[in-house]
């Protein structure tokens, strides 16, 4: 079976492709089960109840980063939070 702009590609005068939205996630192996996270909150000195403190910086970080790129392409950011429903 052809793709249809393959089928119409005379009839085309150009193709316009983009991103509506992007929702990024991620995990770092070493640290996402508990386990892991204690041990290295352990190896480095950080007590459990430091942890948000700790993370602070890098929330930020990788939050400035994010809005200066969209800043500089000229995209809004739309921070979307997670409702009460999907957190059970």
């Amino acid at each position: 079976m052809e793709l249809i702009s393959e089928t119409y590609k005379n009839k085309i005068s150009f193709v316009l492709s983009c991103y509506d939205r992007l929702i990024l996630t991620g995990t770092l192996p070493e640290i996402s089960y508990s386990q892991g996270m204690t041990r290295y909150m352990f190896e480095n000195s950080i007590k459990i109840f430091d942890y948000p403190k700790f993370a602070e910086p890098f929330k930020d970080a990788i939050r400035t980063n994010a809005e200066r790129i969209a800043k500089e392409h000229v995209v809004e950011i739309e921070f979307i939070r997670k409702s009460a429903t999907n957190l059970q």
